[in-house]
């Protein structure tokens, strides 16, 4: 083993960027799908964006999908998997298409949570990429 190899496989040990990504994932698409589930099924929480209601209940889908992308990151990005990268860059993306597409509908200082999601989002991505050679997909 050379020099380079035992400092990644040092570094694949604990990555405390991977770490806090990999739980704020897990976090959002928890709350993701409660709300969805809780809305759709038993209606208990109320409309958040001023759309028609055919409009806001076609979000459903695409935030699920973005719950299961980041549910599977979650658990790929603390066990150095590829498909936990690549879910975590698809699941980031869909996170960010959906704070872009709020920020558009609501204003972007309107939602306190809206500054504070695109700010992780982009820091995640470049994060990720930064950190791609731990997962070995672009490795020369």
């Amino acid at each position: 083993m050379d020099k380079e190899d035992k400092e990644m496989n040092k570094e694949k040990k604990f990555v405390l960027g991977l770490v806090i990504i990999a739980v704020i994932n897990l976090f959002v698409a928890l709350m993701t799908a409660g709300f969805w589930v809780g809305h759709l099924l038993a209606n208990r929480f109320p409309k958040t964006l001023p759309v028609p209601d055919n409009l806001y209940n076609a979000f459903a889908i695409p935030d699920l999908a973005m719950s299961v992308f980041l549910t599977v990151s979650f658990f790929g990005l603390l066990r150095f998997k590829k498909t936990g990268y690549v879910c975590a860059l698809v699941g980031l993306g869909m996170w960010f298409f959906d704070v872009l597409l709020v920020a558009g509908l609501v204003g972007l200082f309107k939602v306190n949570i809206v500054i504070p999601s695109l700010l992780f989002c982009l820091w995640a991505i470049y994060y990720l990429w930064t950190k791609r050679k731990i997962f070995q997909l672009f490795a020369d």
